[in-house]
């Protein structure tokens, strides 16, 4: 099958020819016998449910109608008769997420997809454990995976790695971090130390900020004479940061332009138009993939989703591939090494529940971001 503009041309989009590793783990044509409760979308002899915070707090409505338009897209890239897709509202709370995931169970659900949140998702994972029954959920802290559960996210450790083992390639040895105060920065400076070592290099200072100009740089200043002896700087962080920050180091007498400057997917929020960050290094999601998924899901729907909305298309072609070949969700399929290419780029699931992306590495030249290293289009030893 080929959705217009998704499909990887190296890497099938849902299962590759069977060679044996990839048993059906339910036979084709067993429907669910007990009804639904939620919306159904589709009419499929396979029922997976997907629960979104629907009428949850805050954002939390805003981002769970844009998940579910883009299911709605999937649906009909890979047909109506392919899934019973049934939608279950938490409302954004484990108690919530935890009585939908056992509605699920009782429901003869072949997998669920989501819950968004990590507490919704570790709520949800008791019930379909005992029935194993898989999930695929959407939250971006690996703390939530456990046997059988899946997150299709964007982990913060596989953008910090690209960046890094690719800066490495190019000669970079010694890095100093600046990050910022709380979780982000503890995730980003144990992720730096760790590929830094492996690539034979090292973090060798870390500088933290809050946000405040003031902190950053009392930061910089801080770590001025290990930034000196650097070969680049790590700035993890998006919006006024990087430029706050590259800022900084010059006004702290340290010519900045005799250090590359690396970055993460967070800085599609900062103004790369700033003179400053010209020349500096990020990876990210392959930006001209989303961009046809946004082109299609404006047309479709009026406006302009978030990137996180993309997670929940792909997953459900996704599962409906993996259900057109297996007549269920099996784990050894949802496992599949050779991975799957969506509008999100190439992505694998790992046995513990986390997932592998392939990421672009962007250079920022006349405030915007080019591609000097595309993403991959096969993972290694995925063949």
């Amino acid at each position: 099958m080929a959705v217009g503009g998704c499909v990887g041309g190296d890497v099938p989009y849902g299962l590759p020819a069977a060679d044996g590793s990839q048993a059906a783990a339910l036979p084709a044509g067993n429907a669910p016998l007990v009804p639904a409760s939620g919306e159904v979308i589709g009419s499929g002899k396979t029922r997976v449910a997907l629960l979104l915070p629907l009428t949850g707090e805050g954002n939390a409505g805003r981002i769970a109608a844009e998940l579910k338009n883009a299911a709605i897209l999937a649906m009909d890239d890979v047909g109506p008769e392919t899934l019973e897709l049934v939608v279950k509202d938490t409302g954004g709370t484990a108690e919530g997420a935890a009585s939908a995931s056992a509605q699920a169970v009782t429901e003869g659900a072949a997998a669920v997809l989501g819950p968004l949140f990590a507490q919704n998702v570790r709520s949800a994972a008791p019930p379909l454990a005992t029935a194993g029954t898989p999930m695929i959920a959407f939250s971006s802290d690996r703390t939530a995976v456990s046997p059988g559960v899946y997150l299709n996210s964007f982990l913060p450790q596989g953008v910090v790695q690209r960046t890094l083992r690719y800066a490495a390639g190019q000669g970079v040895r010694r890095v100093v971090a600046i990050v910022p105060e709380g979780a982000a920065g503890d995730i980003a400076e144990a992720e730096a130390r760790r590929t830094m070592l492996e690539t034979g290099g090292e973090v060798t200072a870390v500088a933290r900020y809050s946000y405040d100009d003031m902190s950053v740089y009392e930061a910089v200043r801080g770590a001025a004479e290990a930034i000196g002896a650097a070969d680049a700087v790590f700035v993890p962080d998006g919006g006024n940061s990087p430029a706050t920050i590259v800022s900084a180091i010059t006004e702290a007498g340290i010519d900045a332009s005799q250090k590359k400057i690396l970055g993460t997917g967070q800085w599609t929020t900062a103004n790369l138009a700033d003179p400053v960050l010209a020349g500096a290094w990020f990876a990210d999601t392959d930006q001209g993939r989303v961009a046809g998924y946004k082109q299609r899901y404006q047309a479709r729907f009026g406006a302009e989703p978030s990137l996180t909305s993309a997670l929940a298309y792909d997953t459900v072609v996704l599962a409906g591939n993996i259900a057109r070949g297996a007549g269920g969700i099996p784990r050894n399929a949802i496992e599949n090494p050779v991975g799957f290419a969506g509008y999100t780029g190439l992505f694998r699931f790992l046995s513990d529940g986390t997932t592998e992306r392939g990421y672009a590495v962007y250079e920022v030249r006349d405030g915007r971001p080019q591609i000097i290293d595309p993403a991959p289009t096969r993972f290694s030893g995925g063949s």
